[in-house]
């Protein structure tokens, strides 16, 4: 029984209390570690202002635990961590600008996405430019000139 009512207690406490229930002092453990939770129902503590929810950032934001990299086990096969920071995020973007989008629909996508990023700091926008133009040259220059 007991067992039982542990499996659920989790559950029952994210149903009753919000998804910010380990964050009410009784509930929080004892080292709570720096995470991007923040804001919603019954968020309490620090709030991390207007640092950026999302990894990875350019404002040293939390970064990765080397303890806590799972280990390599056989199951039907290896499963392990892949490391994903050589694919290609670019190319079918590009074929996306070129050979979905016209002209005007273009210059639309570029004026909205520069009318966001223009509310970020500078090297973020070049950042965000830099990011557009490996997509394709024309795009980054699109939102580059509406910037």
């Amino acid at each position: 029984m007991l067992q039982g009512r542990l499996f659920s207690y989790v559950d029952t406490h994210r149903h009753r209390l919000g998804p910010n229930y380990a964050q009410i002092p009784v509930n929080c453990p004892m080292h709570q570690p720096h995470t991007y939770t923040r804001d919603g129902a019954i968020s309490i503590g620090k709030h991390n202002g207007s640092a950026p929810n999302y990894f990875p950032n350019s404002f040293n934001g939390p970064h990765e635990d080397p303890e806590g990299v799972a280990t390599v086990y056989p199951v039907s096969g290896d499963v392990h961590r892949e490391d994903t920071s050589g694919d290609d995020n670019f190319s079918q973007v590009n074929t996306f600008w070129t050979n979905v989008l016209n002209a005007e629909e273009r210059k639309r996508l570029a004026s909205n996405i520069a009318g966001h990023v223009k509310h970020a700091s500078e090297p973020i926008r070049e950042r965000a430019i830099a990011n557009f133009t490996q997509v394709n040259p024309e795009y980054g220059a699109m939102i580059r000139n509406a910037l």
